[in-house]
C-alpha cells in the first residue's frame, strides 16, 4: 500500500509536465488557426534540452491563462510540417493570427515574459492615454513609453509610430491625448526600476529616437551571447560573470542581484551567461566542475576572481566580495597550472 501511494505520488508530481505538450498534426494545426482569432504554438524538439526546459513553463501557461490557446508541434514527429513552416530551430514559439500571419518571440522562454508578449498584442500597436489613464499604462507592461508632442511635431509623432509598430513585440507605446507645447518623450522601465525622457534637443540628431529606445530597454543585469559580448568590453567597468545551466536559475538571480546592479552601474557589469554555451570561458574565469558560479574580471589587466566561498549567493555576499576585491582581500586567480604548482608544494 505504501509503495502505491509513493507511485501516485509519484505520478501526480510529473503529471503537470506530462500533460504540458498538445502536439497537434498539420491538418489539427490549420483548422486550430483558422477557428481562433490568435494561438501561441511552440515547435520543438521533446528530447532536446531546450525544449524539455520550456515544457513546464507551458504548462503553467495553460494553468493560468484560459483565454488563449497555447498548442505545441512535435517537430521530431513532423518534420515537414515544421519545414513548411519554415521553423528554422527548436523551440520556436510565434503568436499566429487566423489569417496565417504570425509575430516571433524572442524573450525569454519562461511563462511570465511569454504571456506579456500575448497580452501586449492583444493592446493596440499605440495607445491613447490621458491624465486618468496615464499611471495605469506606465506600469502596464515591464517596458513602456509615451510620447507627447505639440501640434508642429509631426514628423516626431510619425517616427514614434513607426518605432512602435517595429518594437511592438518587446514593449509597449502610447501616445498622450492632449497637446503640449514641447516635444517630450518617457520611458518606465519597470523590471529595473527607471525612468528617462527624452527632449526635443534629445531627439533633434537622425535615429536618437531609436537609440534612446534601446537604451532605456536595456536590461541592467543582461544575459551575455555570441552578439552582445564586445559590448561589455572597452567601457572601463570590471564585469561580474554569473554562469548557470539553468536559465530558471539565471533569472532569478537578476531578480536577486538587480538592486546592487543598480547601485554599482557606474563601475560593474553585471550579467548572466550560460554555462553550456560558454564553457570554455567559465573555465577561463575560474570556474571549476560544471563550470557554474561567480566570478570578476577586470579587462582593464586580466585579473579574474572567482568566488569559491562557501556562503550561497546572494545581494549581501555578492557585495562583500566585491568590497574584499577593492580593497585587496581577494588574490586574483593564477590559472589552473598555479593552482596545481601550490598543491603539489
Amino acid at each position: 500500500m505504501r509503495e502505491l501511494t509513493w507511485k501516485l505520488c509519484t505520478l501526480a508530481l510529473w503529471l503537470p509536465s506530462i500533460l504540458a505538450w498538445s502536439h497537434l498534426d498539420g491538418k489539427e494545426l490549420k483548422s486550430t488557426l483558422e477557428s481562433r482569432d490568435q494561438t501561441l504554438v511552440a515547435f520543438v524538439l521533446p528530447d532536446e534540452e531546450n525544449s524539455q526546459a520550456l515544457e513546464p513553463e507551458w504548462a503553467t501557461l495553460q494553468k493560468q491563462d484560459q483565454e488563449n490557446l497555447y498548442i505545441s508541434i512535435d517537430c521530431s514527429k513532423e518534420g515537414k510540417l515544421c519545414q513548411q513552416y519554415n521553423v528554422r530551430s527548436c523551440p520556436t514559439i510565434r503568436l499566429y493570427k487566423h489569417d496565417g500571419a504570425y509575430t516571433s518571440y524572442r524573450g525569454s522562454r519562461t511563462s511570465k515574459p511569454i504571456k506579456s508578449f500575448v497580452q501586449r498584442q492583444n493592446r493596440p500597436v499605440v495607445s491613447y492615454v490621458n491624465d486618468k489613464s496615464m499611471p495605469s499604462f506606465q506600469t502596464s507592461d515591464d517596458i513602456t513609453f509615451i510620447g507627447h508632442f505639440g501640434p508642429t511635431e509631426k514628423q516626431s509623432r510619425e517616427d514614434f509610430t513607426k518605432l512602435a509598430k517595429r518594437y511592438h513585440d518587446r514593449f509597449s507605446f502610447a501616445i498622450a491625448s492632449y497637446v503640449v507645447p514641447k516635444l517630450l518623450v518617457e520611458c518606465f522601465n519597470n523590471l529595473d526600476e527607471t525612468s528617462l525622457s527624452a527632449t526635443s534637443n534629445d531627439l533633434a540628431s537622425p535615429g536618437a529616437l531609436h537609440d534612446f529606445i534601446l537604451s532605456c530597454s536595456a536590461p541592467l543585469v543582461p544575459e551575455m551571447t555570441r552578439r552582445n559580448e564586445m559590448e561589455f568590453f572597452g567601457t572601463g567597468k570590471s564585469i561580474v560573470y554569473f554562469f548557470s545551466l539553468s536559465q530558471q536559475a539565471r533569472e532569478k538571480f537578476v531578480s536577486e542581484i538587480r538592486p546592487l546592479a543598480k547601485k554599482y552601474d557606474e563601475y560593474l557589469h553585471f550579467v548572466t551567461i550560460d554555462a553550456k554555451e560558454y564553457a570554455d570561458a567559465a573555465k577561463m574565469m575560474g570556474l571549476q566542475g560544471d563550470g557554474t558560479g561567480l566570478s570578476v574580471q577586470n579587462p582593464n589587466n586580466g585579473d579574474v576572481f572567482p568566488y569559491r566561498r562557501k556562503e550561497a549567493l546572494s545581494a549581501g555576499v555578492v557585495e562583500a566580495f566585491l568590497g574584499d576585491i577593492i580593497q585587496g582581500k581577494v588574490k586574483p586567480w593564477r590559472g589552473e597550472q598555479h593552482e596545481q604548482g601550490h598543491d603539489e608544494l
